[in-house]
């Protein structure tokens, strides 16, 4: 196993002077950034905060968010990151049950309140002056950070890692997709998230930079204005890059393309690789720190269109029911309950996922679908995930979910929510007719809904229980033409 030190301190002795990270206002060196985030972690002490002791974070992206993140590790506190998308009520619930000292907000979230829960400003604390005083490096065994999981179809839970799980993630996953010190890793996805954070551990083992673009900038243009190299995306962030000439431009540019959030659509797959473009596929949760399994450079098509080799050996594994099983150490703490840690795992040391797969002949792993998404219909089982591979063979199809939604006749009928390429591709009875040469009846959906549209940026994962409800509400209409059951 590699011998940890704290990435940042090390990165400052041998590269101080090679950008760390990058934003629009001002680019910090690795000695600057390691100092900046020394002078937090000095300025939340002198509030009386001790190591060991748990802070949340609230704010929106800004180059100021990994300094503070940095210096609270470096104080030997646990972050838990709060999402930034969550109303009041949501984030409320989530500060209760993580039970913090503090709640550390930037100036937009600074006027909630959260009951008698004392809040620390960003600003405030990198503006502080402190007595010059020297703290070591944190133990990187000890709780570094509390992420809530995407809660896609179930309720968000709380996982606690150490900052030597996230380093070991980091190190698994710069052997296979190499960042070299002046490359480039733009923070296109949230903090909050496992695979956002994963992008800060990486690049600090790397000795590569860290890009934190403007708020509601477009990847595009953030990639092309910093110099990136390297881009975490999500579905969602690929199609929209490949559908326009600046998004394709700027894509042919980089070094990596790492694709997650959940099962990438074939047709997204097939169309990067007719670009030639330097896309990694991956299985990843945030109970092991992100990946697990990842496609290697410039793997052929049909091994994109799976979630690649495990990282490590001997991490993954599926059981005889179908479920994938991991452990290995990158595997988090435990799920965390106020004081109480918990830690789900099988007699003989793995953690069931929850996830169905199966591994082909040259050991690649392929998604199934999620055990919980199953559901009955007229006393057949149905896996949604099936039927959503299915449509997204579909010419102008991108994606596709589908839904349960109550039925007397049968207790569940399934509902498809399709975003296509262009408007015209909304052909309702042409899909039903295309499942009916490829599957039973019972699996066809009852209607095909439109792709919602969100306000503001999307989430990485979509929620399967958001989309249910509305399904549920929208199918009491009459269903429109090419709409109806499929006989």
């Amino acid at each position: 196993m590699h011998d940890l030190v704290w990435p940042l301190i090390n990165a400052a002795r041998e590269r101080g002077n090679l950008p760390a990270l990058v934003s629009a206002a001002q680019t910090y060196t690795f000695a600057s950034y390691d100092a900046a985030a020394h002078a937090v972690a000095c300025a939340l002490r002198a509030t009386g905060i001790q190591a060991g002791e748990r802070v949340c974070l609230l704010s929106l992206p800004s180059p100021e968010v990994p300094i503070v993140l940095m210096g609270a590790f470096r104080a030997g506190l646990t972050v838990c990151l709060l999402n930034t998308r969550m109303p009041r009520h949501g984030l409320a619930e989530a500060i209760h049950r993580v039970r913090p000292r503090v709640l550390i907000v930037d100036d937009y979230f600074a006027r909630m309140e959260f009951g008698h829960l004392p809040n620390l400003r960003i600003a405030s604390i990198l503006d502080a002056e402190v007595a010059d005083a020297r703290i070591g490096a944190p133990d990187l065994s000890l709780p570094g950070t509390i992420i809530f999981t995407s809660g896609s179809s179930a309720e968000p839970k709380a996982a606690l890692h150490t900052c030597a799980q996230h380093s070991y993630s980091a190190l698994a996953s710069n052997e296979n997709i190499v960042i070299e010190p002046g490359d480039c890793w733009l923070l296109s996805l949230p903090l909050f998230h496992v695979s956002g954070l994963g992008i800060l551990f990486r690049s600090a083992w790397a000795g590569g930079a860290v890009a934190v673009p403007e708020q509601g900038e477009p990847l595009d243009e953030a990639i092309k204005r910093y110099g990136v190299t390297h881009v975490s995306l999500v579905a969602t962030q690929l199609f929209r890059l490949l559908h326009t000439r600046s998004g394709k431009e700027a894509l042919a540019s980089l070094k990596a393309i790492l694709v997650g959030g959940g099962a990438v659509p074939g047709s997204l797959v097939r169309e990067a690789h007719r670009q030639r473009l330097p896309l990694f596929t991956t299985y990843g949760l945030t109970e092991m720190a992100s990946q697990v399994t990842t496609t290697r450079p410039w793997d052929p098509l049909e091994v994109l269109l799976t979630s690649g080799r495990p990282l490590r050996p001997d991490t993954i594994r599926v059981s005889d029911s179908g479920e994938i099983e991991v452990r290995g150490p990158t595997l988090f703490s435990g799920y965390v309950e106020d004081e109480a840690i918990s830690l789900p795992q099988t007699e003989d040391g793995w953690f069931a996922t929850g996830d169905l797969g199966k591994f082909d002949e040259s050991g690649n792993l392929h998604l199934l679908g999620r055990r919980d998404n199953l559901f009955v219909s007229g006393g057949e089982n149905i896996q949604p995930e099936e039927i959503e591979r299915c449509l997204c063979h579909i010419d102008g199809v991108v994606e596709a979910v589908v839904v349960p939604v109550k039925s007397e006749e049968f207790g569940s009928r399934p509902v498809a929510f399709v975003r296509v390429a262009e408007p015209q591709h909304m052909k309702p009875a042409l899909f039903a007719a295309y499942l009916a040469e490829r599957l039973p009846a019972y699996k066809i959906p009852m209607f095909f809904l439109p792709w919602p549209v969100e306000k503001g940026e999307e989430p990485v994962k979509v929620s399967r229980t958001a989309l249910a409800h509305l399904a549920g509400n929208q199918v009491l209409d009459p269903p429109a033409e090419g709409q109806t059951w499929p006989s």
